[in-house]
């Protein structure tokens, strides 16, 4: 078993769990992003988070080829920015982001990439 599929293994089943339920509870997912973009606390601590899967991913598997595991690849280096902007952006530059984007039509989109992308990951992880 290769780095790519023990990380999708993870990932796939925490993103189809996670965008489903963005789908389901859109409502309640909307109030908390509202609340994360007030709070500095759990900025930081999303950052953090972020930074560290970033970095594990990046450093367990970092191969851009055309193929599912691409996502993963993806979404390590997407882990990774996100962390570093959150620390090195200033505040007020990430909240401004984070309202940008706050709005049930873009957290629909990113619900169903995510649903598609866990999706992809769970299939090949562990039917194909």
């Amino acid at each position: 078993m290769n780095n790519a599929t023990l990380i999708a293994g993870v990932m796939g089943p925490f993103y189809l769990i996670v965008g489903l339920s963005m789908l389901f509870y859109a409502d309640t997912w909307h109030k908390m992003i509202k609340e994360w973009a007030k709070n500095h606390i759990i900025l930081i601590i999303g950052g953090y988070i972020a930074l560290l899967l970033g970095l594990i991913i990046v450093n367990m598997y970092n191969v851009w080829g055309w193929n599912v595991w691409l996502i993963v690849t993806v979404s390590g280096w997407l882990a990774l920015v996100k962390g570093v902007c959150y620390f090195l952006l200033p505040g007020s530059v990430i909240k401004k982001m984070m309202n940008s984007m706050n709005n049930l039509n873009w957290l629909y989109f990113w619900s169903l990439v995510i649903v598609v992308a866990g999706g992809a990951l769970s299939y090949y992880t562990y039917l194909a």
